[in-house]
């Protein structure tokens, strides 16, 4: 009888390497695409969030006589104040009656970083915040101050003072600055000399936050929108270059859309 002999046959290394090759652009072309898709979920995240967020002030406005929750640290609408933070005993009363929580006022680009980012160090013990204010996730511009004549008054482009809605019918009203209700903004100190940095949404790997030191004088990188909630529960991504402003004191910039 005769015995065959089975010679058993390698990949070659060019072989080896042809398809580590194939591996690497397959993988290169499936990454950023997996970073897009993430990106896209936090913005819809974040539209479904703020669509809430505006659900709980129209609640209120119907308690109350059609009057928005209090933005105004201070409790007090013609007490000069900046726009980070907004009224402590107003969030606590939305927390307990109206269902407002941390999971729903947060941009879903701090969701990896919250801890981090948005609860106040230890070593602070600034009286505003031991006192007046509260920090969320989100910029909320209803019932804030808006008085002419102060280094906090807040200006747009122009120089006119930008007008905060007080009341749910504001909606729409020429009187008011925009229709803006909410933003995924949390704040811009984009001027030198700001003694706070800015944390920017939608702006790293997958739609990430990003946060930028003190004293830095641009935005970088930018946005590449936010998501907006209006007074009529609608909310929407607009893109970066289709947003307006208005400034207080030359350092904190806000960010609003005309629609």
């Amino acid at each position: 009888m005769l015995a065959y002999k089975f010679k058993q046959k390698g990949f070659s290394l060019i072989e080896v390497l042809v398809v580590i090759s194939i591996i690497s652009i397959l993988t290169a072309l499936i990454i950023p695409s997996l970073s897009v898709v993430r990106e896209r979920a936090r913005r819809i995240g974040c539209m479904s969030n703020i669509r809430q967020c505006i659900m709980i002030c129209n609640a209120y406005g119907s308690d109350n006589d059609g009057y928005l929750p209090l933005g105004n640290i201070w409790g007090d609408q013609g007490k000069e104040e900046g726009w980070l933070d907004v009224n402590y005993e107003m969030v606590n009363n939305l927390y307990k009656r109206y269902g407002a929580t941390e999971e729903i006022g947060l941009c879903k680009s701090w969701q990896f970083e919250k801890e981090k980012y948005f609860y106040e160090p230890p070593y602070v013990d600034d009286f505003n915040f031991r006192v007046g204010g509260t920090r969320l996730g989100y910029i909320y511009y209803g019932g804030r101050f808006d008085q002419a004549g102060s280094a906090y008054s807040p200006l747009k482009k122009d120089g006119s003072v930008y007008k905060s809605p007080r009341r749910v019918m504001d909606s729409g009203k020429k009187s008011i600055g925009s229709s803006t209700l909410l933003s995924c903004f949390h704040w811009d100190s984009i001027n030198a000399g700001g003694n706070w940095g800015a944390k920017i949404p939608h702006a790293g790997s997958g739609g990430r936050g990003i946060y930028m030191q003190p004293d830095s004088k641009k935005v970088t990188p930018e946005p590449r929108g936010l998501v907006i909630g209006y007074m009529d529960n609608s909310s929407e991504w607009v893109k970066w270059d289709r947003l307006d402003w208005f400034e207080q004191g030359g350092k904190i910039r806000i960010y609003f859309s005309e629609r």
